[in-house]
């Protein structure tokens, strides 16, 4: 009997110390998270199965709580088959800095009360099928340093309102449906390092002035479903921009001169493989302006993109070359004599051409891991 006694105390004791941390904002989480969990339709791992009263909410999976005020400051559930919607009550978790749901099955509009996070610094909900529009008031994130939304199925513009996050260095937008152009509003983001709208029918607004902030390093905007020339001002995109990637756009016209601009670039991206079989891209020839890219690593243009010209001279100057895939188009001319001077190139494939004459003998002293013979 005295022993029940002690068994029946202690299980109070722990039952009133779990619920009395609960008092105030402690609580506001505790219900938060609750919510969350009751709009969750499936979970085949468990992953849930400790959100319940037995135990604190800090010590929930995948949730983490600051050490003085035991307040949500981290919800990971990433990758765990989870299904269901986003309850709107994720807005209450005020202490909360990082919220991921990326690669789950979550589906339904993001809901707006994410605004309300100001603490927030990394928000990652790529790979579900959100849909529905981006929330114009996660402006109200102010600390917001990394954004993932892409693969869902979001449509609408691009919110201006996102300029207002003058702490964003990432901003992953890919593989949605939005539209209405990249807009120029985003160089008023001078943090930003790393923008991909790619697989969007975004297209580009040729009326507006191409402008991204000045530490952009990885500008992604593949598969846009444009049937244009690339903007002029593409050369306007940061001389810190360090990745290019256009491929799979359905270009027209001539790459601009101004690309050249771009001094900092290492990958230069056109196409590595066949994207639109009846109507591929077709870029006029290839600028002498490839040239003042001296930190330029990779260039890669698929078949069929280069209708007229021959393989730019210019080229020979950008010594730290080295991969160089201009297969499958229709370059004429001999290979020129500069390239020589890619001391560092190391994968070469320019077969399928209308290239003429003979094979330089300097290319002997390169190492290829791809060459084809001039036909």
């Amino acid at each position: 009997m005295r022993f029940l006694f002690y068994v029946i105390l202690v299980i109070f004791l722990t039952s009133t110390s779990i619920s009395s941390s609960y008092d105030g904002g402690n609580e506001t989480d505790h219900h938060a998270l609750l919510k969350i969990k009751s709009m969750i339709t499936r979970d085949p791992y468990g992953a849930l199965t400790s959100w319940n009263t037995s135990l604190h909410f800090c010590d929930w999976y995948g949730v983490k709580c600051g050490k003085r005020h035991r307040r949500v400051t981290f919800v990971a559930l990433q990758s765990l088959g989870l299904e269901g919607s986003l309850s709107p009550h994720v807005g209450n978790l005020s202490f909360l800095r990082v919220f991921s749901l990326a690669n789950n099955s979550f589906q339904g509009a993001i809901p707006h009360e994410i605004g309300n996070l100001n603490r927030l610094t990394i928000l990652y909900l790529g790979a579900n099928t959100f849909n529905g529009v981006i929330p114009t008031n996660l402006s109200g994130c102010l600390n917001l340093q990394k954004l993932d939304l892409s693969r869902n199925k979001l449509v609408g513009s691009i919110p201006k309102e996102i300029s207002f996050l003058s702490k964003l260095s990432f901003l992953s937008l890919g593989l949605n449906k939005l539209t209405g152009g990249i807009p120029p509003f985003l160089g008023n983001i001078t943090s930003m390092e790393t923008f991909s709208v790619v697989r969007n029918p975004v297209g580009w607004d040729h009326s507006r002035h191409l402008r991204i902030a000045p530490l952009l390093y990885r500008f992604g905007s593949s598969f846009l479903q444009v049937s244009r020339s690339a903007p002029r001002s593409i050369g306007n995109l940061s001389d810190q921009l360090g990745s290019l990637t256009l491929y799979g756009n359905n270009l027209h016209g001539n790459l601009p001169t101004s690309i050249g601009n771009l001094v900092g670039l290492a990958g230069l991206h056109l196409g590595r493989k066949p994207i639109h079989r009846k109507h591929p891209s077709t870029i006029g020839q290839l600028p002498d302006a490839l040239g003042n890219l001296s930190s330029l690593l990779q260039l890669y243009l698929f078949s069929k993109q280069v209708r007229r010209g021959n393989i730019p001279s210019s080229l020979g100057s950008c010594g730290s070359l080295t991969s160089l895939s201009l297969k499958g188009n229709l370059f004429q001319g001999m290979i020129p004599p500069s390239l020589s001077s890619l001391k560092g190139l190391v994968e070469l494939d320019i077969s399928h051409n209308n290239l003429s004459g003979q094979i330089p003998r300097f290319l002997e002293r390169f190492l290829f891991r791809i060459f084809e013979p001039i036909i």
